[in-house]
């Protein structure tokens, strides 16, 4: 087997409401100010280092990871470390009880951490063994896309409802997870599952449930592990289970719960884990240019009046503000954007990365037609915040999350081609 290299290692990038005052957590149409910190936020990172190429993986325990932000962490690592920008991977984990990514008063505290974890991790490197395992686990996700009576598709139209006919897509419930084990170091497990980290509620800052799911794993697993989490496509699934009432899943116990269950999964399937090749590594990236959506000069006038904390300047409901507040966006845009997808290759197994809240649907193709399948773990919220990217027949039948949407129909489609090019690329070198 060809030789890998992986080292790990995280820092607090927690803004502690001590030092910083009153955190305003981003995710919601209404203000949500934390004063205290139930756990901390961490840049976690994994180092990979094999045959000519090396490459960083950093999740982020904040709902995205910005453009800006991601170019901030790979000028100074290219300074620091000689990281070409296609070796540096940072996605999200998609936690809603976290500060605005883009705000400037954490600016400095988010780079220093993911700089000085992937330095550190790059420290930590040593030969590892690697096996991985995937096990299904039922009863944490649905597809929050649903039908009414009335024939119209959105979500959250109560839990118990009547008026609920039938849910718009699938799932995918498959937990993915790779063991890099190495002699005389804690074990490096990287995990892969498609949920909105949406759980903790509770008015303070929280990593929701990845975090749950590490410190349910150490328990377990009865040793010191790091956890590397990474948020599969999610962006039409959630934790409402809709036959239950609300009241049945609280949050802040159902965070407990939904790392609990993926602790256990993640135990048995590392139970009888099998060993791949873990070399060489390949980091791939490729740009693809979309076209952004329309507006009439009449569109941005309004949209120009929204605050998005303020309902009386929605001129309508919440679908409203959603459609301006995407105006806004695609004016400062203009009408093309560049997105970036990337690959990363240990081996026999390969990880895609595609930015924005992507659906469920281009994971499970995506894998399916992976040159590295069945090892292919599919990541989101990656190397940019782009909002929602639905699949072309969802725009068809509207609902939030394609009013949200910047991109012109077929857009996720082809970020899904491209994933799909960039794993080849990486499988052949």
């Amino acid at each position: 087997m060809s030789e890998l290299s992986v080292g790990a290692a995280r820092r607090d990038i927690t803004p502690y409401p001590d030092e910083f005052g009153e955190i305003e957590m981003r995710g919601s149409f209404s203000r949500r100010p934390a004063t205290k910190v139930n756990d901390p936020l961490y840049a976690r990172a994994t180092y990979f280092e094999g045959g000519d190429d090396r490459a960083a993986l950093v999740t982020l325990d904040l709902i995205a990871a910005p453009r800006a932000l991601v170019s901030d962490v790979r000028e100074r690592l290219a300074a620091s470390m000689g990281l070409e920008p296609r070796q540096v991977f940072i996605c999200a984990t998609h936690t809603h009880s976290a500060p605005r990514p883009d705000h400037e008063d954490y600016r400095e505290l988010f780079v220093n951490g993911i700089c000085e974890a992937i330095e550190e991790a790059a420290e930590d490197a040593a030969p590892a063994r690697v096996t991985t395992a995937r096990r299904p686990v039922y009863g944490l996700s649905y597809n929050r896309r649903v039908w009414q009576a009335d024939g119209t598709v959105g979500m959250y139209f109560g839990y118990e409802s009547p008026d609920i006919v039938l849910l718009d897509g699938p799932i995918d419930p498959m937990l993915g997870v790779f063991s890099f084990e190495r002699e005389d170091r804690p074990r490096i497990v990287l995990a892969n599952y498609s949920l909105h980290a949406c759980t903790a509620g509770g008015g303070m800052l929280s990593a929701d449930y990845p975090a749950a799911f590490e410190d349910c794993l150490r328990e377990v697993m009865r040793e010191k592990l790091h956890l590397q989490f990474t948020n599969a496509p999610c962006g039409n699934v959630n934790h409402c289970d809709l036959s239950r009432a609300r009241e049945l899943n609280p949050n802040g116990i159902l965070r407990h719960r939904t790392g609990a269950a993926l602790a256990e999964a993640a135990w048995k399937g590392l139970e009888q884990a099998r060993e791949i090749d873990g070399g060489p590594v390949r980091a791939v990236s490729h740009t693809l240019t979309a076209a952004t959506r329309g507006y009439t000069e009449e569109e941005l006038a309004a949209a120009r009046q929204v605050d998005v904390y303020d309902s009386s300047t929605w001129g309508g409901d919440f679908l409203e503000a959603t459609k301006k507040l995407r105006i806004l966006r695609c004016a400062q845009w203009g009408e093309s954007y560049d997105i970036e997808i990337g690959a990363l290759r240990f081996g026999e197994a390969g990880l895609a990365f595609m930015p924005g809240e992507d659906y469920v649907e281009f994971a499970i193709d995506i894998k399916k037609r992976s040159p590295l399948y069945p090892h292919t773990f599919v990541v989101e919220l990656a190397g940019d915040d782009i909002s929602y990217v639905p699949t072309r027949e969802a725009f068809e039948r509207g609902g939030y999350t394609v009013y949200a949407c910047r991109f012109e129909p077929g857009t996720g489609e082809r970020m899904a081609d491209s994933a799909v090019t960039a794993l080849q690329e990486a499988a052949e070198m």
